[in-house]
This record gives C-alpha cells, structure tokens and sequence, in this order.
C-alpha cells in the first residue's frame, strides 16, 4: 500500500467543520466534526462518521437524534471549548437555542440540522451514521461555511 500517496489525495477531499451533537440522560453531549456529508434529496439525508471511542456515539444510539451545527469560516472561537482539555463542558460558555428534539444547537453557528438516525455502518476506526434531516435553520445566508483541506487524509 501506497501510504503517503494515499494519505496525500485522500487529504485533498475537502470537508466542512462541525460541532456534531446529541443528547444523553438530559447531558448535552458534543464534539468537533468534519465527516459529514449530504447524501440525499427526499427525504434529505446526510452521513456523519464518528470515531468510535467518542461519547457522542453512545448519546447518538440512545436518543437516535444527531444535530449539526455548521460553522462559519469566521467561527473558529466556537470550536475552542471543544478542544479543552479540563472537565468543564464546552457548552458552558456557549449560547443555546432551543429546539423540539432537544438537540444542543449553538445560536451563534452558521446553520443549524436536526437529524433523525436511520441506520449504521460499523467498521474501522469510525461508526457511519445515516440520517434523515427533520429541521434546520440557517442563522445568516451572508456567512460562507468553513472548508477544511488536510495535508494528509490518514489524520485530523
């Protein structure tokens, strides 16, 4: 195998950057995201692929709900609390707005999806979710989504 050819063009597929989030014994749960992708029109649909030692996983399989927060390319302050280091929430110093599915969906983030899970794929290093999309809002239509290029595809 071709390891460093490989790890270059795989890390020129582009993403866009996330905080995926879910809901666990009332717990808002969260992470920093960059697998996600549309992968339908009707219903719409999105995969989200989450490594799987991640706590989200298991708040994903007990609420079946996943929400995307996509962020701005000016939105590199509201990642910051989820790359700390100590056992304070990263939603603590976050505004929320509130949702029916109970999802934790950041006020200040560029769009907003609510997501219902409808099925897995389990292999590898991350779990692959499919979901349906029930809700969204998208917070200002002048803001550009971040966009994210890796120099190599085999790391974050």
């Amino acid at each position: 195998m071709n390891i460093e050819g490989i790890g270059a063009a795989l890390g020129k597929i582009p993403s866009g950057v996330f905080i995926a989030t879910s809901i666990q014994d009332g717990e808002e749960v969260g992470m920093l995201a960059s697998f996600v992708e549309q992968a339908g029109f009707n219903p719409p649909m999105i995969t989200v692929a989450i490594g799987v030692d991640r706590r989200l996983n298991q708040a994903i399989e007990d609420s079946n709900m996943i929400g995307i927060n996509i962020l701005a390319e000016e939105d590199a302050r509201l990642m910051k609390p989820f790359n700390q280091q100590d056992n304070r929430s990263p939603f603590d110093s976050l505004e929320l707005e509130d949702n029916e599915y109970e999802l934790p969906q950041l006020a200040e983030a560029l769009a907003f999806l609510a997501c219902k899970i409808t099925g897995k794929i389990e292999g590898g290093d991350h779990i692959v979710y499919a979901a349906e999309v029930v809700d969204g809002v998208l917070n200002d239509p002048n803001r550009s989504p971040m966009v994210r290029v890796r120099k190599n595809g085999f790391q974050y």
